[in-house]
């Protein structure tokens, strides 16, 4: 029993099954006892327009040399596989998540049936709230930057899930979740997608930046830049962490 797969994906619409796209995505891995545990994100080229770029402020630039889903399938696969997947509004994220494995001929376990809804939840844990994540976490008292990163709303929707856990107590209501999903297996991906090693997370750390490709990384260091200004000391900071 592993624990929680935390995800957030930033899309070029609200399609799954049609032409939109992933064009960015998060986890934050919590254990059973929802402590974070390590989390990951990048930026996804969706060889195609980006969309409503009012809302997720990607820019077509920020994309361009970033990897394909294709690219990041089997990291992501690695990430999710034997965990809980918890979202805010969980049957968008899984039916995208879903959607872009099946452009590739695979088929997996991700349902929102086999998953935790921070939103659906809040009903529960949070009466009187409204259900969007913002609503929530101020209801939480659980932090919210620069919503529409994909990160800092995984980041958010992990603090529900532990606010959620620590209102129920050990163990929570729903550990035969753990135990079921720890049981599923994801079909093995093919040759072409494989990668060896486990994927790289930084375990606690909470600035995560994808470290392949290079330029990719730097987007996503671009695109944070413009979301949340910070002094130039801590860019620099952060920008080493690529090297």
């Amino acid at each position: 029993m592993q624990g929680y797969a935390i995800v957030d994906v930033e899309t070029t619409g609200l399609y799954a099954g049609g032409t939109d796209r992933i064009i960015e995505v998060a986890v934050v891995q919590l254990d059973p006892l929802g402590r974070a545990t390590g989390e990951w994100a990048t930026l996804i080229n969706p060889q195609r327009d980006l969309g409503p770029t009012g809302i997720h402020g990607i820019r077509a630039n920020d994309v361009r040399q970033a990897p394909s889903f294709a690219a990041i399938a089997p990291t992501l696969a690695q990430l999710l596989a034997s965990r809980v997947t918890v979202a805010h509004n969980l049957p968008f994220d899984a039916r995208f998540l879903a959607a872009e494995y099946a452009r590739l001929g695979v088929t997996t376990p991700l349902d929102h049936r086999h998953g935790l809804c921070t939103m659906r939840m809040a009903a529960e844990f949070l009466p009187g709230s409204k259900r969007a994540l913002a609503a929530c976490c101020q209801a939480a008292g659980v932090a919210l930057d620069n919503q529409h990163d994909a990160l800092n709303d995984a980041r958010a929707a992990a603090g529900l899930l532990s606010c959620y856990l620590g209102k129920v107590g050990t163990p929570p209501p729903w550990e035969d979740l753990l135990w079921r999903v720890a049981a599923l297996t994801w079909p093995a991906l093919p040759p072409f997608l494989r990668r060896s090693g486990p994927p790289r997370l930084r375990l606690r750390d909470p600035e995560r930046l994808p470290r392949s490709p290079g330029r990719a990384a730097a987007a996503v260091l671009r695109r944070r830049r413009r979301l949340l200004p910070r002094p130039p000391g801590e860019w620099r900071a952060w920008r080493s962490a690529l090297a």
